[in-house]
């Protein structure tokens, strides 16, 4: 199959990796992180990066010579698009596809893909409650808390001249970490570095979090790549069909079009 895979920067090592092996060949678009933290923003984005793939207004789709003198090319048909992304603050639900099917995981975030299944995320969720997850592609992708990330903010509150009480209050209260009392590193074959874990330990320890290991798992990503979308683990919507919340350990059901 051919497949356009668009994707958050956050799977860049894996899915690589995963593209390169498979038999299927893989067009990949790369979106920024952080764009998790402003779902309607991500939501238009994907929508647009979709848009413009059907309409072959895409910049990132790899095109085709078609010996046409006055283009570059026509851009290859494609099986399916796949995102890669999950629920993601309910992001994904009410994107369409008007001519291609549209694949998504059936994942709250990406944690689900990094740990192989939603089974296992939701096992851990309840075992290690009110935990921060660590990968190597997160650590290189985001800026991630931790004592250097502090002092940063540290140094710019500093310098807009806050007072060292307001200081450790603005720290507490916009780092968001007040909740949280674990942090987790997902062990992942071929992409795990002692650098990373170290980083995971140091927020642990500076924090007063409990530190973790736990070993990742590929096989999600891989049959997200390799086209093995069983009903339980993805969503599979065709030309005009859009996905909702289901509200339930399915995250992502059909829906319609509003």
């Amino acid at each position: 199959m051919r497949l356009k895979l668009i994707a958050c920067k956050i799977f860049t090592r894996e899915l690589s990796y995963l593209c390169s092996l498979s038999d299927n060949i893989v067009d990949i678009t790369w979106l920024r992180q952080g764009k998790h933290n402003y779902p309607e923003q991500l939501h238009d984005l994907l929508q647009a990066e979709i848009d413009a793939i059907e309409s072959g207004e895409d910049n990132h789709t790899n095109k085709m010579n078609d010996n046409s003198e006055n283009d570059d090319g026509v851009a290859a048909d494609f099986d399916a698009i796949l995102l890669g992304y999950g629920l993601c603050s309910n992001a994904t639900t009410g994107l369409v596809a008007k001519s291609h099917k549209l694949v998504i995981p059936k994942a709250h975030d990406c944690i689900t893909l990094f740990m192989g299944s939603k089974e296992k995320y939701a096992k851990y969720f309840n075992e290690i409650p009110g935990c921060y997850w660590y990968t190597a592609d997160w650590i290189e992708n985001a800026d991630m808390p931790g004592p250097d990330r502090e002092e940063r903010m540290r140094r710019m509150y500093e310098e807009q001249g806050y007072d060292e009480d307001t200081i450790d209050y603005l720290l507490e209260a916009l780092n968001g970490l007040a909740n949280y009392h674990n942090a987790a590193y997902i062990r992942l074959p071929l992409f795990d570095k002692e650098i990373y874990k170290d980083f995971t330990k140091q927020a642990a320890e500076h924090f007063g979090w409990q530190y973790h290991e736990i070993d990742g798992d590929m096989s999600l990503m891989e049959r997200f790549i390799n086209g093995d979308w069983n009903e339980e683990d993805f969503i599979v919507l065709e030309p005009g069909e859009t996905a909702v919340q289901s509200y339930d350990q399915d995250i992502l059901r059909k829906g319609t079009v509003e």
